[in-house]
């Protein structure tokens, strides 16, 4: 199992409303790949493979009604999409809307490991900091990792 897709940028969201993707995470992402929401307030890029085996995952573990609801949620909000010759992702104004992106100058691209999620900054500086390093160790001693 690769998890290839890490770290985070603060990119510019231009005024058509693109944002750039990191050149070192683009070829993990492919050449076309699904945006959806993501969990948390974050839209989630993932590259095809990783997407089919996500609503696999949802399709054969989760119970019917649950199922239902998990499919509707992300399927709803997924489009196919690809990025423009100089490595930018057009955010469409509906997702910008549902994670909190429109009007923002800027975003921050997160690799999260098989996935590239882009966050308001504000709420991915909580995010991160809503963790200490205490907190991190505790979890790494439980699980004797």
């Amino acid at each position: 199992m690769q998890y290839g897709l890490m770290g985070n940028r603060t990119n510019k969201i231009d005024a058509k409303g693109r944002i750039s993707i990191p050149a070192n995470m683009r070829p993990d992402l492919g050449t076309e790949f699904v945006a959806s929401r993501g969990t948390g307030k974050c839209l989630a890029l993932y590259p095809l493979d990783e997407w089919d085996k996500f609503m696999e995952s949802i399709h054969t573990k989760v119970t019917h009604k649950k199922r239902k609801q998990l499919e509707f949620f992300y399927l709803a909000n997924a489009e196919k999409m690809s990025l423009d010759g100089q490595g930018r992702l057009l955010l469409n104004e509906d997702l910008r809307k549902a994670v909190d992106l429109e009007g923002e100058e800027q975003a921050v691209v997160f690799g999260n490991g098989k996935r590239i999620e882009i966050w308001n900054c504000s709420q991915f500086a909580e995010e991160l900091g809503g963790i200490t390093v205490d907190e991190v160790e505790d979890i790494l001693d439980e699980y004797d990792i």
